[in-house]
């Protein structure tokens, strides 16, 4: 209080009584309402001394960490911390679940708090919209990646989905499936040969992510298609020679745990081609040991999670459509147009928009105002950064690579959609890559398709 009192005060605040009445006002609402804590992010931002609190052990802790330089991909601690994840977005509901669960799991704080934001995307996906024509529903493909088994990885996804499931009974999880059928089971439960849709939405779990990466190298498996399908769309239907596949109302959401071994073998034909890496949203972390023998979470505590979800369940209601202040949607505007062009920005506006409901409902705010939009932005920003990091083959150089070889053979003349990919070497490269560019060269106007002989050829 009376750092408060003497604190400088800015424009915010025209007096000091003002700023400590601000600050009274927002700790008694935390005291009496379950699922909200005081954020150290707050004194922070404020910039006050460590001794401005009780929880200066935190704050020191903080300023060490803002304090180090981390050189991404030398597998440094730093590098893993992770590519400095904007922890000012770990607000509301799951930030209060995710820092008492961080407190005696060892998992990663920005672990589980996104494996939260995954869950309630999953269990509420069929009744939140943002008031848009798009009808973007808030469902998440999170990976976590860690290096090894002191990560954590499996913690998370048992505690998160664990809670849930122990307040939402009818909470659909499915830990792994081994085809196309088994996951069509899973989406659908057959009543006299009609699809019986599920009320709510259904999480896909796999607890080591080479599992489902191996069953869709199979030959012949749509397994990949139909997980990449519903990521955008709630149906899938194909029909071949030797069976008939078809799902609707298939609400899907991805929670799973890898390393980064294995999540770069996504990096090939079978899945660039699809384009599943950018529906992916990787979480990487990296912990330490703390606890030989954790504590067990306290009653207190594991009652105010548990009505954390009872009133976010009681807060959705029949569905809620958000709405987006004027200023919110100037600020999103400006970032949607100005986004770099990137092949690893691809759907980063897709899951602003996914994101940003959920930092709404996890906030419990039924209006998107500028703080929200901004966390969005941010989760978007920094994935930009780790989709960068994670790209094993660098993605943007191969394609401007492959830009250029078409460049040379087109200047020697029209060639025929075959005849190009055999002098770039597409296949080989990979026809993602090759298609990529090409789209590239014509959108740029340096290359047009000709009608009538069926070439590709240089713009003079």
């Amino acid at each position: 209080k009376r750092f408060l009192e003497t604190y400088p005060h800015s424009e915010t605040y025209a007096t000091s009584k003002a700023r400590l009445d601000h600050f009274n006002t927002e700790w008694q609402y935390m005291v009496k309402n379950f699922g909200y804590f005081f954020s150290c992010e707050r004194a922070e931002g404020l910039q006050m001394p460590p001794e401005a609190y009780q929880c200066f052990k935190c704050l020191q802790k903080s300023d060490k960490a803002v304090s180090k330089e981390p050189t991404v991909g030398d597998g440094t601690d730093d590098a893993d911390d992770q590519m400095n994840f904007p922890h000012q977005v770990m607000l509301g509901h799951a930030g209060f679940f995710s820092n008492v669960y961080s407190e005696s799991s060892e998992a990663p704080q920005h672990f589980l708090f996104m494996a939260y934001l995954t869950c309630l995307g999953a269990y509420f996906a069929p009744y939140l919209r943002v008031k848009s024509e798009l009808g973007t529903q808030p469902r998440l493909y999170t990976v976590l990646v860690g290096e090894s088994a002191i990560e954590r990885k499996s913690t998370t996804l048992s505690k998160v989905s664990g809670e849930f499931k122990a307040v939402y009974p009818d909470f659909s999880t499915c830990w792994g499936v081994g085809s196309a059928e088994g996951l069509l089971r899973v989406l659908t439960k057959e009543e006299n040969s009609v699809p019986i849709v599920e009320r709510f939405g259904v999480l896909l779990i796999f607890d080591e992510f080479k599992s489902f990466v191996s069953k869709c190298r199979i030959d012949n498996s749509v397994l990949l298609p139909i997980v990449n399908t519903l990521f955008e769309i709630n149906m899938y239907e194909t029909h071949t020679k030797k069976q008939d596949v078809f799902v609707e109302n298939a609400h899907l959401s991805v929670l799973a745990a890898t390393t980064k071994e294995t999540y770069e073998r996504i990096y090939n034909p079978a899945f660039i081609d699809i384009g599943f890496p950018n529906r992916v949203f990787l979480v990487p972390g990296h912990a330490e040991r703390r606890f030989s023998i954790p504590e067990k979470i306290s009653e207190e505590d594991k009652r105010s999670i548990h009505q954390g979800l009872i009133d976010i369940r009681n807060f959705v209601d029949r569905g809620i459509e958000f709405e987006i202040t004027d200023r919110a949607k100037a600020i999103y505007h400006d970032w949607y147009i100005n986004a770099e062009k990137s092949v690893h920005s691809k759907r980063l506006d897709t899951y602003s928009l996914r994101l940003m409901q959920l930092i709404a409902l996890n906030n419990m705010k039924k209006v998107i105002d500028v703080e929200i939009i901004q966390h969005a932005i941010d989760l978007c920003d920094w994935q930009l950064e780790v989709r960068k990091i994670f790209d094993p083959i660098d993605a943007d150089s191969t394609i401007a690579e492959m830009e250029q070889r078409i460049r040379r053979y087109l200047k020697k003349g029209k060639l025929s959609d075959r005849d190009l990919k055999r002098h770039t070497n597409a296949h080989r490269t990979g026809l993602w890559f090759y298609k990529t560019a090409l789209t590239n060269l014509r959108e740029a106007k340096e290359a047009i398709y000709d009608k009538s002989s069926k070439s590709y050829q240089l713009v003079d």
